[in-house]
C-alpha cells in the first residue's frame, strides 16, 4: 500500500532523511538509496509517494516515486549523471590506452633489436668462412710458389698434387675414375724436369711421374718394395 508525504529533513553528508506523514507523529525514515534519480537531491517539502516496509526491526520508506520531480528533468539528471560518470572514466580509460601504447612501442622495439642481432650474427658467419676460403687459397698458393722455387719450373698439374697433399687435400684423381694412367713417353717428358735431391720415400713424393724419377734414376730410394718396377703403387693407385 502506497502513503503520501513530505520530505521533513535531509542529511546530504550521510545520504538519509526523514518523511512526515499527515496524521501521524512520528517521521519515517527514508535513505537515498531507495529514491529514483539520485542524482538530484532531496529537498525539504518535497512530496513522495512510497511503501512502509520493515528493515531489522525498524519501519523505513521503500518504493519511493518522486511526486515533485518532472520528466524532462529526470532525464536532464541522467544525462548529468552519465556525463560526470563518462569524464570520471576517461581519464582511467586514457591511461590504459596510454599504457598499451607504450608496451606495443617497446615490443616493436625488441623485436627489431632481435632482428639486427640475428642478421649481424649472419653477416659475421658468412664474413668469417669467406676469409677462411681466401685463407685457404692463400696457402695453397704460396706453397705452390715454395714448390717453384725449389722444384723449377714444374707444370701446374704437377704442383697442384703436391700442394694438396701438403694441406691434406685428396688428390684430384680421386674424383675421376677415367683418368688413363702416364705412358712411358709422358714419363720420361716430365721426368727431365726432375733432379735428385737425397729424397728415398714415396711420402715425400709429389706425384707418379716423380716416383718413377726417383726409383730409375736416382740411388738408395725405397719406394718400390715388391720390386715390381712401380714405385709407390699404394699412394698413387698404381695396382
Amino acid at each position: 500500500m502506497f502513503v503520501e508525504g513530505k520530505i521533513k529533513s535531509y542529511i546530504t553528508d550521510r545520504g538519509f532523511g526523514f518523511i512526515s506523514i499527515a496524521g501521524e507523529t512520528k517521521d519515517l525514515f527514508f535513505h537515498i538509496r531507495d529514491l529514483p534519480n539520485k542524482n538530484v537531491e532531496p529537498k525539504i517539502g518535497e512530496q513522495l509517494k512510497f511503501q512502509i516496509v520493515e528493515d531489522n526491526g525498524k519501519l523505513k520508506a521503500e518504493h519511493i516515486i518522486r511526486l515533485d520531480l518532472k520528466p524532462d528533468t529526470l532525464r536532464y539528471s541522467d544525462a548529468q549523471a552519465s556525463t560526470r560518470l563518462s569524464r570520471n572514466a576517461s581519464p582511467r580509460f586514457n591511461e590504459r590506452s596510454r599504457k598499451g601504447l607504450v608496451f606495443t612501442v617497446l615490443g616493436c622495439v625488441v623485436i627489431a633489436i632481435l632482428a639486427m642481432s640475428v642478421y649481424q650474427k649472419y653477416q659475421h658467419y658468412r664474413q668469417t668462412q669467406h676469409l677462411k676460403t681466401q685463407q685457404l687459397m692463400e696457402q695453397q698458393a704460396h706453397i705452390v710458389d715454395q714448390q717453384r722455387k725449389a722444384l723449377g719450373d714444374l707444370p701446374d698439374r704437377v704442383l697442384s698434387k703436391q700442394a694438396e697433399q701438403r694441406l691434406n687435400l685428396p688428390d684430384s684423381s680421386s674424383f675421376n675414375n677415367n683418368v688413363v694412367p702416364a705412358t712411358r713417353s709422358s714419363v720420361a717428358q716430365v721426368s727431365a724436369q726432375f733432379k735428385c735431391d737425397g729424397r728415398q720415400h714415396c711420402s715425400q713424393m709429389g706425384s707418379y711421374e716423380e716416383a718413377v724419377f726417383f726409383l730409375r734414376n736416382c740411388p738408395s730410394t725405397k719406394m718400390d718394395g715388391d720390386n715390381d718396377g712401380i714405385p709407390c703403387e699404394d699412394q698413387f693407385g698404381r695396382h
